[in-house]
């Protein structure tokens, strides 16, 4: 059943469904970690709340990763207008909440923006993760015994940089990872992405940053942005030095980096499909907002991301919101 319902969701049905998010299929008795988080019925609540104002939904994938007893589906949302676009993504590990309580706490601001500019956003890449707390599909945290899978990965798409002609895996390390990545390709052409957003946290850093995947690198004016409104919003900054992954900081802001994930994808001008180089989704601005989280309120990170969003949506749209 989980494989048709999958194939189903890769030719992007898009169906009816009402604003609370009924018709979704969120088992009744599906529970999610009680850490302050908002449950995944009420942050699929807030995301249907769009459909009243025009919206459509389109239903990703079905993920029901091993050893879960249901599927939760991957939804993507954009607004009715189509067009050089804003792309927000979130939740692509399932233990960092605050970027998917964000969405649901800005819903209106998007709704605002959207109405200026097209908007598409994916608020809960990994919804398994983010209701059971663990980072990856198979696994609550990074494992160098296991294989690890990551909704985000996109490795099967980015060329292999000692040999542009061929990808870096040969297929997508996960059903929800193909799904996801392939929405993004039908998707780019009806709403090509002008500025990529993808909200992240670390249990592991006491300082934050934000990486710049696009082409102007550590100088993109967004960036620089988006370290003062984190700062303005109590979130510690590592203004220079390195990243736990030895990439180097300047000024709070991390230039393009090889790490196969969504976000280098955003950015690729070139990938590989089925062993054929294509264009890419080219965003020439791709911005991933890495807080820390360890020792922060969940309250604190939820109320910079929503600022962050708003900020960059007032920016790139111009809206007055």
């Amino acid at each position: 059943m989980r494989l048709g319902r999958l194939f189903a969701a890769l030719l992007f049905y898009a169906g009816p469904l009402c604003a609370a998010g009924e018709g979704l299929g969120l088992p009744a008795r599906l529970t999610t970690v009680d850490d302050g988080r908002a449950t995944i019925h009420q942050l699929f609540s807030s995301f249907g709340g769009v459909l009243e104002r025009g919206w459509e939904l389109d239903i990703i994938a079905y993920s029901q990763p091993e050893d879960t007893g249901y599927e939760i589906p991957i939804i993507a949302l954009r607004s009715a207008q189509s067009g050089p676009a804003i792309w927000i993504i979130s939740g692509i590990h399932g233990e960092e909440p605050a970027g998917p309580n964000a969405i649901a706490a800005a819903i209106d601001d998007i709704v605002a923006a959207g109405e200026l500019q097209p908007i598409v956003f994916i608020p809960l890449g990994n919804p398994h993760g983010y209701v059971r707390n663990w980072r990856y599909l198979n696994s609550p945290v990074w494992s160098d015994d296991t294989e690890v899978q990551s909704v985000g990965d996109s490795s099967h798409l980015l060329p292999d940089p000692d040999n542009v002609r061929q990808a870096r895996a040969a297929v997508a390390s996960s059903l929800e990872a193909a799904a996801i990545t392939r929405y993004i390709l039908q998707k780019m052409a009806e709403y090509p992405p002008v500025i990529s957003i993808d909200l992240h946290e670390d249990d592991k850093i006491d300082a934050g940053y934000v990486y710049s995947q696009g082409v102007k690198g550590v100088q993109e004016p967004l960036a620089t942005e988006a370290v003062r409104i984190l700062r303005d919003n109590e979130i510690p900054i590592k203004l220079d030095g390195y990243t736990r992954f030895d990439e180097k900081i300047i000024s709070g802001i991390v230039g393009p980096v090889v790490d196969s994930s969504i976000d280098e994808l955003m950015g690729a001008h070139e990938i590989i499909v089925d062993g054929v180089r294509h264009s890419g989704p080219g965003a020439p601005v791709v911005l991933v907002f890495e807080t820390p989280a360890g020792k922060l309120p969940l309250e604190r990170r939820v109320r910079a991301h929503a600022a962050l969003l708003k900020r960059m949506l007032m920016l790139v749209s111009g809206s007055k919101l």
